[in-house]
């Protein structure tokens, strides 16, 4: 997974757990900074890796409350809620099925004016010979 930044993003008010990696923004108009981890991954079309969007305020500190969207290529991304809670927004992301053909997938987290770009390399799972 390939992360390609179309736009910028973030914003923060409490406590919470941190991600490193690079931070983008600031979005507007709500000032938030972002950061989204993994940030690179290939996967197996039968794995289910997770992904986490931060939202946090210029001083590093987690927002919460803001609503991040994701628009997806292929597949399924749940997550517990839309709205950041402790500054994050986690989900699991699942390929589609019914091709075991090797594909690149995207699947792009939006903040207010900022698009993250995630690029999922999904090849076939291989089972023994």
């Amino acid at each position: 997974m390939l992360l390609w930044l179309t736009g910028s993003v973030a914003r923060g008010a409490s406590q919470g757990p941190q991600i490193a990696g690079h931070r983008y923004g600031p979005t507007t108009p709500g000032g938030y900074y972002v950061r989204v981890a993994p940030r690179t991954v290939t996967m197996a079309n039968t794995q289910r890796p997770q992904l986490t969007v931060a939202v946090e305020n210029a001083a590093g500190q987690p927002m919460e409350d803001v609503l991040v969207t994701f628009t997806l290529s292929e597949g399924t991304f749940t997550t517990g809620s839309s709205r950041t809670r402790g500054g994050t927004v986690v989900g699991t992301y699942v390929a589609a099925s019914g091709s075991d053909s090797p594909r690149t997938a995207f699947l792009v987290a939006t903040v207010e004016d900022v698009e993250i770009t995630i690029f999922i390399d999904i090849v076939p799972a291989v089972f023994g010979r």
